[in-house]
């Protein structure tokens, strides 16, 4: 398995939000607009479903597509990203994000993996484990 590391800047787009039902959580749709730099530079765009409110004493959770677009170590291709991500009221989280199997494009066809996503002092940065055939 190879490793690419980097930054990215995020932006989310509120596109429309659901009031929460009796009893339940508020829902939420966005833009996602990324811009990946080191051994990932490129773009992604997609869209995000969110529930629940993302802050200490609540519960939330979160699927997302978005589309990869750049270069990979100097591989030009695409590819797409699944996240799942969950928060609970006691303010553990899990996050899973993996590369769409057959998404690939371009040099980056048949890639697999997963991408781990650090956040610090309002810093993204990712950490992608993945594997390309032939590697």
């Amino acid at each position: 398995m190879l490793h690419a590391t980097g930054i990215f800047e995020v932006t989310l787009t509120p596109e429309a939000q659901g009031p929460a039902p009796e009893g339940g959580q508020p829902t939420t749709r966005m833009g996602i607009a990324k811009i990946f730099h080191g051994d990932l530079a490129g773009t992604a765009t997609g869209t995000m479903l969110s529930g629940g409110t993302p802050a200490p004493g609540h519960a939330a959770a979160y699927v997302a597509i978005d589309q990869f677009c750049g270069t990979l170590a100097g591989r030009p291709g695409g590819f797409m990203l699944v996240h799942r991500g969950t928060m609970a009221k006691d303010g553990t989280s899990e996050l899973v994000i993996i590369i769409a199997p057959d998404s690939g494009s371009g040099a980056l066809a048949g890639i697999t993996g997963t991408l781990a996503i650090t956040v610090m002092d309002g810093r993204h940065s990712y950490d992608l484990v993945y594997h390309l055939p032939g590697d």
